[in-house]
């Protein structure tokens, strides 16, 4: 599979689109309260409920893990008047497994908080970048109300002067009204994403913004192959951590049943080997759950980049547009409404272009915690019982 080649991309996601506060207030302007995203990560991370369950766990697993190291000490003193074979292979259980799932647990249990804390910072990431394109839409609609507003105002002046009918004037008030109702409409969607990421990030759900950290999302020239991923995948992904470290608990409980019950054909040994094969089994299941996985979002990415080249056409026509009124309307030959118009209309395809941009910077960072760790603790924490 070949590899993806991005466009070069104007507006650009740097270092410098994250800083350290939430809130950067500007001194001139005390009142302004700017969006910064690294620091409202770290506040999603210290608030979140599901990260300090997984740390009541850690701990959990490391107090019983100690309590079990104290009890192997009484029972490995038991074991030698174990002449049983049951008797016998129960002290050895008492003595060698609860440390080895306590302390496979804390391994999972901590591989789990790492995918909690991506799933958290993913969040954050996508509620940022839209509220960004939500405000940018905002601005624009608030624009193209002005100019229906002043539309509006200008049949009324001219309906006093008898310049027009009234019908024009009913004309100018229902694309007003229909305007203002989409403003409207367009606030209501901006005021439910900032809620929304007030509340994920732990802070008073009717904090407002006033504007945004630097928005310079970069996009990577060239990617990886979706095998490359796949394969990346394949090796730091938790699930494949988590069951390898099963696997590993079970071959050594397997190993303590066969040292008392060496015959395969004992209950106990086909138990223990049960055990091993279903372990086992639950790797190969998410190896291939992981495959679709990375599928599902490499052909996101490939469907993202493919707008690119399309809506950059569309920004370069209505550069132009804009351009020839610019000119136009300098030489006095074109409104300031007409003129307005075509700046909205530049604005709209540049904020549209910037959005598409944002979903390709949005599917990439998806592929890359994807092909790490992972950054979807749901499944796991269910599976870990949490």
């Amino acid at each position: 599979m070949k590899k993806i080649k991005l466009l070069c991309i104007s507006a650009v996601v740097g270092a410098t689109l994250f800083s350290s506060t939430v809130f950067a207030a500007d001194a001139s302007q005390p009142a302004q309260n700017i969006l910064q995203v690294d620091n409202a990560i770290n506040m999603a991370i210290s608030n979140s409920y599901q990260l300090k369950k997984l740390d009541v766990g850690i701990q959990q697993a490391k107090n019983s893990y100690n309590d079990s190291t104290r009890n192997a000490a009484k029972y490995t003193k038991m074991l030698p008047y174990a002449f049983q074979q049951d008797e016998r292979l129960n002290l050895i259980k008492g003595i060698d497994f609860p440390q080895l799932e306590y302390k496979s647990s804390i391994a999972q249990y901590t591989n789990i908080k790492e995918v909690a804390q991506n799933q958290l910072k993913l969040g954050v990431y996508q509620l940022y970048l839209g509220l960004i394109s939500a405000k940018e839409g905002l601005d624009v609609e608030q624009q193209n109300f002005n100019t229906v507003e002043q539309q509006y105002k200008k049949a009324q002046l001219q309906l006093q002067l008898g310049l027009v009918a009234p019908v024009d004037v009913k004309t100018s008030e229902a694309a007003y009204n229909t305007e203002k109702a989409k403003l409207n409409q367009v606030q209501r969607q901006y005021d439910s994403l900032t809620q929304q990421l007030n509340q994920l990030i732990g802070v008073d759900i009717n904090t407002k913004y006033t504007g945004f950290a630097n928005d310079n999302l970069q996009t990577q020239a060239e990617q990886k192959t979706y095998q490359e991923y796949l394969n990346d995948a394949l090796k730091n992904r938790v699930e494949i951590k988590n069951d390898i470290e099963n696997i590993n608990l079970k071959n050594t409980e397997f190993s303590s049943v066969k040292g008392v019950y060496s015959y395969n054909t004992q209950p106990q040994y086909k138990i223990a080997e049960y055990s091993v094969e279903n372990a086992k089994n639950k790797l190969d299941t998410d190896k291939i759950n992981i495959s679709i996985d990375i599928n599902k979002l490499y052909n996101d990415l490939q469907l993202q980049v493919g707008k690119l080249q399309p809506e950059q056409k569309k920004y370069d026509s209505a550069k132009r547009t804009y351009d020839k009124a610019l000119q136009s309307y300098n030489l006095g030959m074109l409104s300031k409404i007409d003129f307005d118009r075509a700046a909205v209309g530049l604005k709209a395809e540049e904020i549209s272009l910037k959005s598409i941009q944002r979903n390709v910077w949005l599917a990439q960072t998806k592929l890359q915690y994807a092909s790490s760790v992972g950054a979807d603790a749901s499944s796991l924490m269910s599976n870990s019982g949490n």
